[in-house]
């Protein structure tokens, strides 16, 4: 992977704002160590606050970042 030249921290994110009060912000980040380097996180944030609404891990760039893009259009479909 250091082939690749992805470095450790943010490599995408993309926030959906459903109405005033309810946005979503899906990021996507390669970690530093472990056997799982991708995380997919989608955040929700409210005028309550935020809640992390789903946390998932995965091995490889490709699926996360399919993972990531499906994300997105289900959010964006609401």
């Amino acid at each position: 992977m250091l082939s690749l030249g992805i470095r450790p921290g943010l490599i995408t994110s993309h926030t959906i704002v459903i109405n005033d009060t309810l946005s979503y912000q899906v990021r996507l980040s390669k970690g530093h160590f472990g056997p799982d380097h991708y995380r997919l996180d989608v955040r929700a944030t409210t005028t309550l606050g935020q809640l992390t609404v789903l946390h998932t891990c995965y091995h490889d760039l490709a699926t996360a970042h399919q993972a990531f893009t499906h994300q997105c259009h289900q959010l964006q479909a609401c």
